[in-house]
C-alpha cells in the first residue's frame, strides 16, 4: 500500500536524523531512554495497538494506516506517525556508551553507578523535529505524550531511565510509573527521585566537621525523640550486609542505651536482601549523623547533607550522569 511505502520512507529518514542528532548534537533530543539488562525488540503491531490505546488513537495494526496515524518499523526501529507529529521507537541491543566503565566512573552516584555498569542494551521513546525554537509548553506535551507511551513498555528488564536532554539518569522505583504518567513527568521524575548514594573519603575536612557536629549533638537529638518534639527522626550510620557496608539514613523506631534501632530510609545501592523499610540496628558510636523536622517544620540536624552534596558536585563536574 502506498501509506506503508511512505512509512518505510519515513523511518528511513527518521533513522538519518536519529543519527545526525546522535552525531552531531544540533537538536535537543527529547527522549527516555531505557537501559536494560536484555535486548528487546518491537513488533509495531503491538506498539500500535498500545500507543493507540495510552494515545486514544486508532493507529492501525502495523501493516496497515489506522484513522489517527499509523506504526511501521526497519530493523531495530519503529516510527509512529500520530496527530502531525513523528516519534521514534528504537531498541539497539549494545550497551548505551562505547566504553561503560569509562562512562560508569563519572557518576557520583554509587546507585546509578552500579545499575549502568549492568545494562547490557537499550531502547528508547524519541520526539523528531523538536530544537532550540520549540516553546517550552511544546517540549512539555512532547514529554508527556512520550512518558504515557514509554511506561508502557518497562517492565523488571529495565535497570535506569536516562534522559539525553538533561543528561540525569533516574532509578525506578515504586513511584515511577505514576511519574512518568503524570501531566510533567520531568518534574515529578525529580521529586520522587531515590536518594542518591555519594562516596565520601573519611579524611574529607567538611565530612570531618559535620560528622562531629552530629555526635556533639546527640544529646539534643536524644531529648527531642523523647520529648516527641517532632517527626521523620533520622539518623545516618554504616550498615554491612553480603560483604557490603553503606553510610545510609535509618527512620528511628526507637533508641535503647548505646543502639538506635529504625528502618531503612531508602532503598541501599548493593546490600544483598535490604531494602526500604528492612528492620536494623546500629551502634550510637558510629552514627555519623541525624535529623528531624520539629512542629514547625523546621529541619534540624541534617550537617553532612552538605558535604554530601559538594562531593557530588566535585565528583560529577565535567561527567555526564
Amino acid at each position: 500500500m502506498i501509506w506503508l511505502a511512505i512509512g518505510v520512507i519515513l523511518t528511513l529518514a527518521a533513522v538519518f536524523i536519529f543519527w545526525r542528532i546522535r552525531r552531531r548534537n544540533r537538536h535537543r533530543l527529547i527522549s527516555f531512554v531505557a537501559l536494560v539488562r536484555e535486548p528487546v525488540t518491537f513488533d509495531p503491531a503491538v506498539l500500535a495497538s498500545v500507543a493507540g490505546k495510552v494515545w486514544k488513537a486508532d493507529l492501525g495494526d502495523g501493516t496497515s494506516e489506522g484513522a489517527d496515524g499509523f506504526v511501521v518499523g526497519v530493523d531495530i526501529m519503529n516510527t509512529i506517525m500520530h496527530d502531525g507529529r513523528m516519534f521514534l521507537i528504537n531498541s539497539f541491543p549494545n550497551p548505551y556508551t562505547e566504553d561503560v566503565e569509562e562512562a560508569a566512573e563519572g557518576i557520583a552516584d554509587m546507585r546509578i553507578r552500579s545499575l549502568f555498569r549492568q545494562h547490557q542494551a537499550w531502547f528508547s521513546c524519541d520526539a523528531m523535529g523538536v530544537d532550540g525554537a520549540t516553546s517550552k509548553e511544546d517540549v512539555l506535551d512532547w514529554y508527556r505524550r512520550l512518558g504515557r507511551l514509554f511506561v508502557e513498555l518497562l517492565d523488571e528488564n529495565c535497570l535506569l531511565i536516562f534522559l539525553p536532554d538533561s543528561a540525569l539518569a533516574y532509578p525506578i522505583n515504586e513511584d515511577t510509573e505514576m511519574a512518568l504518567r503524570s501531566k510533567d513527568p520531568i518534574r515529578a521524575l525529580q521529586e520522587t527521585l531515590t536518594l542518591p548514594i555519594v562516596e565520601v573519603a573519611d579524611d574529607d575536612p567538611l565530612m570531618k566537621q559535620a560528622v562531629e557536629k552530629a555526635r556533639q549533638g546527640w544529646p539534643k537529638f536524644v531529648a527531642a525523640y523523647e520529648a516527641d518534639a517532632g517527626e521523620n527522626f533520622s539518623v545516618k550510620a554504616p550498615v554491612t550486609h553480603a560483604g557490603n557496608t553503606e553510610f545510609i539514613w535509618i527512620s528511628v523506631t526507637s533508641v535503647e542505651g548505646e543502639r538506635v534501632y529504625g528502618e531503612l530510609g531508602n532503598d541501599p545501592g548493593n546490600l544483598g536482601s535490604l531494602k526500604l523499610g528492612s528492620k536494623v540496628s546500629v551502634r550510637v558510636a558510629e552514627l555519623n549523623d541525624w535529623c528531624y523536622i520539629d512542629w514547625q517544620g523546621n529541619l534540624t540536624g541534617g550537617f553532612t547533607i552538605e558535604a554530601v552534596q559538594k562531593a557530588a558536585r566535585r565528583k560529577g563536574k565535567g561527567a555526564r550522569q
